[in-house]
């Protein structure tokens, strides 16, 4: 199980910021409970407070973000490998490594979203991102409309460099979807996140 530290660092990755309410709420504790887990991360420099104007009448509220040091703490375990990959490996050999990859995970995640309905199919796959790594949420966007936000990602450098992952990733969305895909925010292009907004094509579904 996470500790409270690690949820409150999630949250505040893929939120950006948070008030102590708001993470307090989250986390399903008091306020007194909640601000003696942030005061924990600020003493350790992993998150940083300030006063926010409150949007109707009330005292100022505090509201916490995350600091450079704190990007240490989340999944980047192949990074290392992956940037030695784009060094020693030729365009080619990337670009298969990188279906392959995609055929793989595709074929572990197919029999879990089999059966589900279109929404709980993003859900589920979004949950099984998380679990490698991607932090990734569901956002409803203009149109009614889903989309699956990565708030982190494993191999940042490498998809930075090569686009490939990303690429794969989207197609690999795309036929266990059965929805047309597009990527309308990418970290690699100073993004606070990868969003991909999934519609929903009746004539892949079934």
């Amino acid at each position: 199980m996470e500790s409270k530290r690690e949820v409150i660092l999630a949250f505040l990755k893929t939120h950006g910021q948070a008030t102590l309410g708001e993470i307090a709420a989250h986390l399903e504790v008091s306020k007194q409970g909640a601000l003696r887990h942030l005061e924990s991360l600020e003493s350790s420099g992993l998150a940083t407070v300030a006063s926010a104007q409150p949007h109707g009448r009330g005292r100022p509220e505090n509201v916490y973000r995350l600091t450079p040091l704190a990007g240490e703490h989340f999944p980047d375990g192949h990074r290392e490998l992956t940037g030695e990959l784009v060094d020693f490996m030729t365009n080619e050999q990337l670009k298969a490594f990188f279906e392959r990859r995609a055929a793989r995970l595709e074929a572990e995640y197919a029999p879990q979203l089999a059966g589900l309905d279109f929404a709980s199919r993003v859900r589920e796959l979004a949950r099984l991102a998380s679990e490698h790594g991607h932090m990734a949420e569901v956002v409803e966007v203009s149109g009614g409309d889903l989309a699956i936000r990565h708030c982190n990602c494993p191999i940042q450098d490498v998809a930075a460099r090569t686009g490939l992952p990303c690429i794969n990733e989207q197609h690999m969305y795309e036929r266990l979807l059965g929805a047309d895909v597009k990527r309308t925010t990418w970290m690699a292009e100073a993004g606070d996140d990868c969003t991909y907004v999934m519609k929903e094509n009746e004539k892949r579904v079934g």
